[in-house]
């Protein structure tokens, strides 16, 4: 575990020297002031945004009733995933999903947190699984070089994080429980369909990258921005700052640049759509706070609490 938190640590800190290379070459503030300028007064553009980022975390919380438990209402999934993006856009660590399982958590129902848990857990597995085949398949197909040679990196990547699962399971009592029916899981007739959901859902977020592009007057391509959105989120992997700032960038500069678009154009671009999902989690936010208040104190005593009988 120690070897692949250095191994994060380093590409984090990559992708930021990344950022701060790409900021001091090709950063533009009259080519950003324009792009942003034409989003501001495109609503329609912005709505068309907003609306395809919207639909994508309802389609997640979807998929997460139908995994978890039909009893708990949809309303309660889709407050857990706004938490959990508000929370990534404040804390220089991706510490949403704790705040995914607290929030269910806190809701008096039949479901115990270990379930909780495991759901969380399967359903970041199945993000995973979704964003590497999207980014494969999307790449081979919009004509990226390297795309194909990353099939076996993910095929290698998938296995090896099977494999760290089958030798951790005996240490940690959750990996075991998780472990014994992973596979079971992943070959359901119920999971495939969650599959498919999570998939249109990575798909309609990329309408953020689609509508920026065209923000700047690019002919943005749909199959483009999906690859561009797969390998920008995949990305967030390495996130040690809020809201995975600068790795985020960085990261979608270099996928728009390999599929054509100009480096300053690109960072602009990168620039612009992270603004604007900065903006979306912060709304997103204070509309759950409000609809669904919850106690930060009790929150951290039920994760505390709940971290020491794992750990038993």
């Amino acid at each position: 575990m120690k070897g692949f938190k250095t191994i994060k640590i380093t590409a984090a800190v990559s992708l930021i020297a990344l950022f701060v290379w790409l900021s001091i070459r090709y950063f533009s503030y009259g080519l950003f002031l324009e792009g942003l300028t034409n989003l501001i007064r495109s609503p329609f553009l912005l709505l068309f945004m907003f609306f395809g980022y919207l639909a994508a975390f309802f389609l997640r919380a979807l998929g997460w009733q139908m995994y978890l438990s039909k009893n708990i209402k949809f309303g309660h999934y889709l407050y857990g995933l706004f938490y959990s993006l508000l929370v990534n856009h404040l804390l220089p660590v991706k510490a949403g999903d704790l705040m995914r399982i607290g929030y269910l958590s806190s809701i008096k129902t039949d479901i115990g947190k270990t379930e909780i848990m495991e759901s969380v857990v399967v359903m970041r597995i199945f993000d995973l699984i979704v964003l590497g085949a999207a980014a494969i398949g999307f790449g081979s197909f919009i004509g990226i070089s390297l795309a194909p040679h990353y099939f076996y990196v993910f095929v290698v990547t998938v296995f090896t994080g099977i494999l760290l699962l089958y030798l951790l399971r005996k240490k940690i009592p959750f990996i075991d429980h998780l472990s014994k029916n992973l596979f079971s899981i992943l070959l359901s007739a119920r999971s495939i369909v969650i599959l498919l959901i999570t998939l249109l859902s990575w798909i309609l977020e990329a309408a953020v990258v689609y509508g920026t592009l065209l923000s700047f007057s690019e002919t943005a391509g749909v199959w483009e921005s999906i690859w561009v959105n797969s390998i920008t989120i995949a990305g967030q992997v390495f996130h040690f700052t809020p809201g995975g700032a600068g790795t985020y960038e960085a990261t979608m500069s270099s996928a728009l640049i390999a599929a054509g678009i100009t480096p300053a154009v690109a960072l602009q671009a990168a620039i612009i759509s992270h603004l604007f999902k900065f903006v979306f989690s912060y709304l997103a936010g204070a509309f759950t706070i409000v609809r669904a208040p919850i106690s930060f104190k009790e929150l951290w005593l039920s994760l505390k609490q709940k971290k020491e009988v794992n750990q038993t």
